[in-house]
């Protein structure tokens, strides 16, 4: 958290406590019986993202029930795994928390965070109004530790425009008409028709490779989770070499190392294909974002099958709270309630979050809420999101997940270096799998 957001949310608790105190002290001289004055708190870790939004979704909780108070904790995005690592080892005071299925195993296996189950049965309520890849992110060992935060898809993009003025009248729907594409455009002038987002340090460069994988139809890890991503006629030793091929043989290809930078590249007219982050077609259909909004689409992801990347973040409760007693449970669920379930029926925060931020969501009523679609139809297609969301694949976690995921990063980075062979990145990435495996399975 920022020093400046720290004076903020100390000076509305400073105002709160003192609009509460005064309160109080009129109650007592009016004779009438004073409640609330010991408050249940809840500290809320979260990663930096849309804190003013998030900070006034605490607010309208706090309305709610006056009777809990919440502090929030935010970290940047590429230290956030660590950084609760660290809380959770060192006890420091964690109740409610963004989690994510890349961490879940890791997390509930160490006892950190609870199954929802075990304190809420009516969590089993909302389980079929959520997507199936989202309740399997959200999902260890049978056990259902959160409600979503938000949930997306790592999707194919493309310029409507750019294609259809050179000929090309449908998107690509394997690897391999998106190369002749992207050859034509290139003999066509245009440089690098494919903009990747490509960081070893972030975990989106990985995920969005699944994606790609998950369109040719074959998952990394068998059903006993040992790596056969490295076997030559594997769609991911596939796909590795496409990639490497595509930026290094082929020059149809670049990258740049953020998404907030991919959305403006995209918008220079100067490439045709990127794959990120469904929310960002928000940005880039955007007006006052890109001077070419109004012409990204939406396409499946390129593959035999054209299956995506499906994943969940969700808040989940700690074993802290859960250890703190009845009155923090009670507090935590209600909190985990109000921003991932409904409020009146509705699953108001989620919807917030779709119609005003363009984020993903996994509640499926959300799919058919008039002002979702309103807001979303100037940038997607709902249909067609809803398609590939309904073939989408939530992706392999594992408590070791986490720990392999820089590793298996830096054998891609090599091999687009041209450091390594894709062969020798991707056996070195499976042995450091079993290694792992082995360390954390007893």
């Amino acid at each position: 958290m920022t020093e400046e957001q720290e004076r903020m949310i100390s000076r509305r608790d400073f105002l709160k406590r003192s609009a509460g105190g005064a309160a109080a002290l009129a109650a007592i001289s009016s004779g009438i019986p004073v409640w609330g004055q010991d408050k249940t708190s809840l500290d809320f870790a979260v990663w930096s993202y849309g804190i003013q939004t998030v900070l006034d979704n605490i607010d309208k909780f706090e309305e709610t029930y006056p009777d809990i108070s919440v502090k929030l904790h935010d970290f940047p995005w590429t230290d956030y795994r660590s950084t609760m690592v660290n809380r959770f080892r060192n006890q420091t005071s964690t109740d409610v928390l963004y989690n994510g299925g890349d961490w879940l195993p890791e997390f509930a296996l160490a006892g950190w965070v609870v199954p929802l189950e075990r304190y809420f049965p009516r969590v089993e309520e909302y389980k079929d109004e959520i997507a199936d890849y989202a309740i399997s992110e959200m999902t260890y060992k049978d056990k259902l530790y959160g409600l979503p935060y938000y949930a997306d898809l790592i999707t194919f993009m493309y310029n409507e425009k750019i294609l259809k003025e050179h000929g090309i009248n449908e998107p690509p729907s394997t690897w391999e008409e998106l190369k002749e594409d992207s050859m034509k455009l290139k003999e066509e002038g245009m440089k690098n028709p494919i903009m990747y987002e490509v960081a070893e340090d972030l975990p989106n460069f990985l995920s969005a490779f699944w994606s790609m994988v998950y369109g040719r139809g074959e998952r990394p890890f068998n059903e006993d989770n040992e790596p056969v991503f490295n076997d030559p006629d594997h769609a991911a030793y596939k796909q590795l070499e496409w990639f490497t091929k595509s930026l290094n043989d082929w020059d149809l290809a670049t990258y740049l190392s953020h998404e907030t930078e991919v959305a403006p590249a995209m918008g220079t007219g100067e490439h045709a294909f990127t794959i990120l982050y469904n929310y960002n077609l928000a940005q880039l259909n955007n007006p006052d974002a890109n001077p070419r909004a109004g012409q990204f689409r939406l396409g499946l992801m390129p593959g035999n099958e054209q299956h995506c990347f499906g994943f969940a973040k969700m808040y989940s409760m700690s074993q802290m709270a859960a250890q703190r007693g009845r009155g923090v449970r009670d507090a935590a669920w209600k909190f985990i309630d109000y921003f991932g379930g409904k409020v009146d029926g509705t699953y108001k925060v989620s919807k917030r979050w779709a119609v005003e931020k363009g984020l993903g969501f996994a509640q499926l009523p959300l799919y058919d809420d008039p002002d979702v679609r309103d807001a979303w139809s100037s940038w997607v297609d709902m249909d067609r999101y809803r398609e590939q969301a309904e073939i989408a694949w939530a992706p392999t976690r594992t408590s070791w997940y986490g720990a392999w995921s820089p590793f298996m990063r830096s054998q891609m980075m090599q091999a687009i270096a041209g450091e390594i062979s894709v062969g020798r990145a991707l056996d070195n990435a499976a042995k450091r799998w079993d290694e792992l495996k082995e360390e954390y399975t007893f």
